[in-house]
């Protein structure tokens, strides 16, 4: 039996017994005691209907990225209308880890909110993930406790429980080529043979002159031939298993991540997700790398799925040859 029926139990009771007090007793103080246990509930809702339709949640995260194991909350913030102070408020909320699946189910019960009242929530860091909070019901009784209105559900919030990163090693990567821009007038010296037009500078050889085009343009234009440019790495990771595997995986895909950053080599990672759908993201800097992570982790992560070391066929980069490697759960990563 839940507490309002519990409530609405007793004013029958007491309404009941005023009625009978009112039947052996035809007084004027039996007549004013059931007439005042009759209107109680009226006023008690007249009085509370402006704070209850006005009455509104929302949810926020403090902070809204943090390292695994550390400490976080999220924070409930009523707000009510300016009126009388709401009687009580029970919010049911429903916490989960989008890449594990986790779920925490939570009931808070708040009386007498009279201004805008943020409460804490401890958030539960254990695993990497993209944590949600969100309201799965919330409801504002009347002064007597007699009656209830829902209230709105706010946006969920969100805070990103990110890796710590492993030392690792990374492995012998291609020397980075010296490649010039290409331009619109690039052209072809012969079968694999790719070349840049610019002005001539002083020294450069005269076999390399294009003498048709400095004939037309009157001016002397050499040909410079573009060196192709190094793979870019790309990191695959197999995202799937238990929370515990996942963890240790970010963790060596930050790392991997963070030291290629720190040669400035921007690369790519790719992953497949529950579908079996690959998924490309570039790394460039800081913001693409945690948007990177995040997309990694708002999606839960199947115990098993297939492994990319399967499908050489998807290692393939946003634009040109890609070197790739692979995220290992021990070791670092293997090309």
């Amino acid at each position: 039996m839940t507490a309002m029926a519990h409530r609405r139990l007793a004013y029958l009771l007491a309404l009941a017994g005023a009625l009978l007090f009112q039947i052996f007793n035809e007084n004027y103080l039996a007549h004013f005691l059931l007439a005042l246990c009759a209107a109680l509930p009226i006023l008690s809702l007249a009085l509370s209907l402006p704070g209850m339709l006005g009455c509104r949640l929302a949810l926020s995260a403090d902070p809204a990225a943090l390292d695994r194991g550390s400490k976080g909350r999220w924070l409930v913030c009523v707000e009510p209308p300016n009126a009388l102070p709401l009687s009580q408020l029970t919010i049911r909320l429903v916490g989960e880890d989008l890449l594990t699946g986790q779920r925490e189910h939570r009931r808070l019960v708040l009386s007498g909110v009279a201004r805008r009242r943020p409460v804490g929530l401890e958030a539960s860091t254990l695993h990497c993930g993209l944590l949600e909070l969100r309201v799965r019901r919330a409801k504002v009784c009347d002064y007597l406790g007699l009656f209830s209105l829902p209230v709105p559900r706010p946006r969920p919030a969100h805070m990103l429980c990110l890796p710590i990163p492993a030392e690792v090693e990374l492995p012998v990567l291609p020397e980075e080529g010296t490649s010039l821009p290409g331009s619109t007038g690039a052209a072809r010296l012969g079968p694999g043979d790719d070349y840049d037009l610019r002005a001539y500078r002083p020294g450069d050889p005269m076999r390399s002159v294009h003498w048709k085009l400095s004939s037309k343009w009157d001016e002397l234009i050499v040909r410079e031939q573009v060196r192709a440019a190094a793979p870019m790495p790309l990191l695959a990771l197999d995202r799937f298993g238990p929370p515990e595997a996942l963890d240790r995986l970010l963790d060596r895909l930050l790392g991997l991540s963070r030291a290629l950053l720190d040669r400035r080599r921007p690369h790519a990672v790719l992953w497949l997700d529950r579908t079996g759908m690959p998924q490309l993201r570039t790394v460039s800097d800081e913001r693409q790398l945690t948007d990177c992570l995040w997309a990694l982790m708002d999606a839960p992560a199947p115990l098993r799925g297939p492994s990319l070391e399967d499908r050489p066929e998807l290692l393939r980069g946003p634009d040109g040859p890609v070197f790739p490697i692979y995220v290992a759960l021990e070791g670092g990563a293997h090309d």
